[in-house]
């Protein structure tokens, strides 16, 4: 088998394992496993030892999975401060008078995200409390992103109040307001868990900032992530877009 085919044969499987329990090279009882002959599996458990990962770590689609893109308010150029024209002066000005006149009794919680060359890393902080932690290094920006909304949605999120999740990246929350069957899985995810919040009548609401503006909540979202150290806890998870991505990138032997 030439190396292109063998590569796109390991990202095929890698999508099928993506897809459980949706796939229909999976078995439909309760046990996980992929019907594939042994050659095959050969070459995909070598592919999981190169990039240092197994498919136990990879993100699959919720039992449930949710496409609806109006599962929650998402706030990508409705206000001032989110407009490129506007002056790095004015803009947390604007951005504290959005929150004091929209969404003044809201939780308040950042997160953010951070690929250095030692480390992938992601942070979120609320009034209260905050986390930062490490991910897969081969974790792109837009999975660190979307796995920090996550987890600050399970260790920060209070169950009493309604929730406003501040981050700057764009194309995330984009891609959660755009969302489809075929979106990413850590999309699907985040999706599964705003849903089930939704369902006990919790409010999510997701804003976008401009990075590195001045706004106090994404800047100590930002330095939280920059930070981390092997000291910190270790996520993981990995989405198969990334390792499809980092694949093609890569010499399969």
């Amino acid at each position: 088998m030439s190396v292109k085919i063998r590569r796109l044969a390991i990202q095929f499987f890698i999508k099928q394992i993506a897809t459980h329990p949706f796939s229909p090279l999976t078995h439909t009882n309760d046990e996980f496993k992929l019907q594939i002959v042994e050659k095959d599996a050969d070459y995909l458990r070598v592919a999981f030892q190169n990039l240092n990962c197994i498919p136990d770590h990879v993100i699959t689609l919720s039992v449930l999975p949710h496409s609806n893109p109006n599962l929650c308010e998402i706030f990508l150029k409705e206000f001032q401060f989110q407009s490129k024209e506007t002056p790095v002066s004015i803009i947390v000005i604007s951005f504290t008078e959005c929150i004091q006149n929209l969404f003044p009794n809201h939780y308040i919680i950042a997160t953010d995200s951070s690929k250095l060359h030692c480390y992938t890393s992601i942070a979120g902080l609320s009034g209260v409390q905050q986390f930062s932690c490490r991910i897969h290094s081969l974790g792109f920006v837009f999975t660190a992103e979307i796995l920090a909304i996550c987890r600050a949605l399970d260790e920060l999120a209070v169950p009493e109040k309604d929730i406003l999740i501040l981050s700057n990246s764009y194309s995330a929350l984009s891609s959660l307001k755009n969302i489809t069957f075929h979106s990413p899985k850590v999309i699907q995810r985040l999706a599964s868990k705003i849903h089930v919040r939704k369902n006990m009548n919790q409010k999510i609401s997701l804003l976008w900032l401009p990075g590195h503006s001045g706004i106090f909540w994404n800047e100590k979202a930002d330095s939280l992530a920059k930070q981390v150290t092997d000291s910190k806890p270790f996520i993981d998870w990995i989405a198969s877009e990334d390792i499809i991505s980092n694949l093609k990138n890569s010499q399969f032997k």
